[in-house]
């Protein structure tokens, strides 16, 4: 067996174990980049590309490249133009040798040439993930090229001939990896389906007690209070470690005068200049500070939504602090009020209260949202809280439009609503009603037309005994 063979076999063997490595390769870019380095290496060659056609079978794209100007990775190449182009649609590969701008069946981009013009190339077509019939209408799903320039023996005949046998090598490769990830594409898609049911599933047997957004607030403040830990701890971490390399590099500054030899002290110079090392250090350390202070504010909302849903409870009663629930239900429907109202905090001391906090805190949501579309163009919203013997009562009071006399009679019936359609369901002063009812409470409304509505809900402090978790 011949050493050129020997050496066929072990390029193989390489390719092979390229392919196998992409199976657990997160990152498809770097994998197309090693095969082509691979291909690039094995052919002797200068530089290369690769490109894949998209779904939609419109243009190629070039993924990987070696020593190719700037901007060629992510360029977008029409089938039949230029040579990529060209043997995508033809299907056949092809030995270029000398200049070929001048070449009328390529479209070159003259712009982006950097290369001599004396040039030698192969390209060859890459059938990946085709149906069986492969003609003009429909491409080859890849094409590879490598190049040699200067003073380089041009490429033969010969060596394209060969180089097709292996190349079809890539071929294998390229689909196996375009499999494993459609593969991985389905299975994530499976798993988004499957933790979608299974939200699914938990939110229609907690709606058989509370149909409020709480509980959805309840899931995603879950999903999300992991992540965010550890990425508030890395943040920590990394802002120790940034800390460390700056004390590094003001040691290694100051040692630079000790340095005798003045070449290189030129050189470090020249490079703490290109590099702008005072100002990495100084935007370094504002990046650190912005980004800690962004994922504490995330941090809070988080939490706000734990505290606006009490997901770490049931739905039991327990002693509760309104001014906790109020706070978080603003913030979680701030996005309602910001742009309508200023809202004023009109807190005296009042003692916890026996309730469902997450069933309160629906009844203040809807009463906090239904102030915010009352007010037509900017208005204030007022919170009061006072004690009252055994009771505590709440205040919600806007300067909107106002609740006329007919209405106010129906305000409470269930789906009677005077928003346009699809702003309002009419169900949340019923809902409210009901779950203040269950509660031992009350809900009291003072209006006017013109002249803005103070809702006040009323709660007893400690719960008739032996009532029943809601």
């Amino acid at each position: 067996m011949s050493l050129e063979r020997l050496k066929h076999i072990s390029w193989i063997y390489d390719l092979n174990r390229l392919g196998q490595n992409a199976v657990e390769a997160e990152d498809t870019s770097s994998v197309y980049q090693g095969i082509l380095q691979h291909i690039v290496d094995g052919f002797e060659a200068d530089s290369g590309s690769l490109a894949l056609l998209d779904h939609s079978h419109n243009f190629l794209m070039i993924v990987a490249g070696i020593d190719l100007p700037d901007g060629v990775i992510g360029k977008r190449v029409m089938p039949g133009e230029e040579v990529l182009g060209w043997v995508a649609k033809k299907n056949t590969p092809l030995l270029l040798n000398g200049d070929v701008s001048s070449d009328p069946r390529f479209q070159r981009q003259r712009e982006r040439r950097r290369a001599p013009s004396e040039t030698s190339a192969m390209c060859w077509p890459l059938a990946i993930g085709q149906s069986a019939i492969i003609d003009e209408q429909h491409p080859v799903g890849a094409t590879v090229s490598i190049n040699r320039t200067g003073n380089r023996p041009p490429f033969t005949a010969s060596e394209l001939e060969t180089g097709t046998a292996l190349i079809n090598m890539v071929s294998l490769a390229l689909s196996n990896i375009q499999l494993h990830i459609e593969q991985k594409r389905r299975l994530e898609e499976l798993r988004q389906l499957n933790l979608q049911l299974a939200q699914t599933q938990s939110h229609l047997l907690q709606s058989e007690k509370l149909a409020s957004i709480g509980q959805l607030a309840a899931g995603v403040a879950h999903e999300i209070n992991n992540p965010i830990g550890y990425v508030y701890s890395n943040l920590g971490s990394l802002e120790k470690y940034v800390q460390d390399a700056f004390t590094m590099l003001d040691l290694y500054e100051e040692a630079e005068n000790a340095i005798t030899d003045t070449g290189v002290r030129a050189q470090l110079k020249a490079a703490r200049e290109k590099l702008d090392i005072a100002f990495i250090k100084e935007d370094l350390r504002a990046l650190m500070d912005e980004s800690k202070d962004g994922i504490t504010r995330v941090k809070n909302i988080v939490q706000n939504l734990k505290d606006f849903s009490h997901a770490d409870t049931t739905c039991e009663f327990h002693h509760s602090d309104l001014h906790k629930g109020l706070d978080s239900t603003l913030n979680i429907v701030n996005n309602e009020i910001k742009y309508k109202a200023d809202v004023v905090r009109d807190y005296e001391d009042i003692p916890d209260v026996e309730c469902v906090p997450s069933q309160i805190n629906q009844v203040f949501m809807n009463l906090l949202v239904n102030a915010a579309h009352a007010i037509e163009e900017r208005g204030t919203i007022t919170l009061r809280t006072r004690r009252q013997g055994d009771e505590v009562w709440v205040e919600i009071s806007d300067t909107g439009r106002g609740i006329s006399t007919e209405n106010m009679k129906k305000i409470f019936d269930p789906f009677f609503t005077t928003k346009p359609v699809g702003q309002g369901t009419g169900l949340g002063l019923a809902l409210s009603y009901g779950i203040l009812q269950k509660h031992h409470g009350r809900i009291e409304v003072q209006s006017e037309a013109g002249h803005g509505t103070t809702f006040r809900v009323c709660l007893p402090i400690n719960q008739p005994e032996h009532s029943a978790a809601i």
